[in-house]
């Protein structure tokens, strides 16, 4: 009877351990699934601040492009300037393009400028008022960053690291380099660690029906 009872006992624990995996492949499976194709951004043409028109071709023969969406007026994207800037550098060395989106309808090149300035920003930026690039990187939150592949697919968006949390507490120093490891993965061949990762700043504001001249 002991034997029998023993017997029966493994078989549950083997039959609850088996169901416990069978649920966590379903959750992965599951998540997997609910993850979002990011799209990629098609061709568009918006301009510098010397009123050049950039389009995407601009981004042939490059590794990757890292795209920084900016915020003027928000704390938390100025906070991030010096972090950014240095990024920059790194990148550049390695065939990397990095530039910043000035995204806010109410920018202009001048005040794009002026910022930019300010803040040292060591990489390229480009005004668009009319959210072109916005839209079709899928940006709601600036600061934000977005890695595209030459060819314009998106290969991850959101945050730049986890020095703020979602719900906007701040750590002193980020555990967790997103971008960084976003942007090592590709130029090693392989896929970001995570395709996403939710950003913490200040909302893009709306898109006026007229750019400001």
């Amino acid at each position: 009877m002991a034997t029998r009872r023993l017997l029966l006992l493994s078989c549950v624990l083997a039959l609850s351990i088996s169901a416990q995996w069978a649920l966590a492949a379903e959750d992965t499976q599951a998540n997997a699934a609910a993850e979002p194709a990011l799209g990629a951004v098609g061709d568009f043409a918006i301009q510098d601040l010397d009123g050049h028109t950039v389009s995407q071709k601009h981004y042939r023969g490059c590794r990757a492009v890292v795209l920084f969406f900016l915020g003027t007026e928000c704390p938390v994207s100025n906070g991030y300037a010096p972090t950014m800037s240095e990024l920059q550098r790194r990148y550049a060395k390695q065939g990397v393009i990095v530039e910043g989106v000035y995204s806010d309808p109410s920018v202009t090149r001048k005040a794009a400028r002026e910022h930019a300035k300010e803040y040292s920003l060591s990489f390229p930026v480009l005004v668009d008022p009319e959210q072109v690039l916005a839209r079709q990187a899928g940006i709601t939150i600036t600061p934000e960053a977005v890695v595209l592949a030459p060819d314009g697919k998106v290969l991850y968006r959101g945050r730049i690291d986890n020095r703020y949390s979602r719900e906007g507490k701040r750590r002193l120093e980020a555990t967790r380099h997103d971008l960084d490891a976003a942007v090592s993965a590709v130029l090693a061949g392989q896929r970001p660690p995570m395709a996403s990762a939710p950003a913490f700043g200040c909302p893009l504001p709306k898109r006026r029906t007229a750019a400001p001249e």
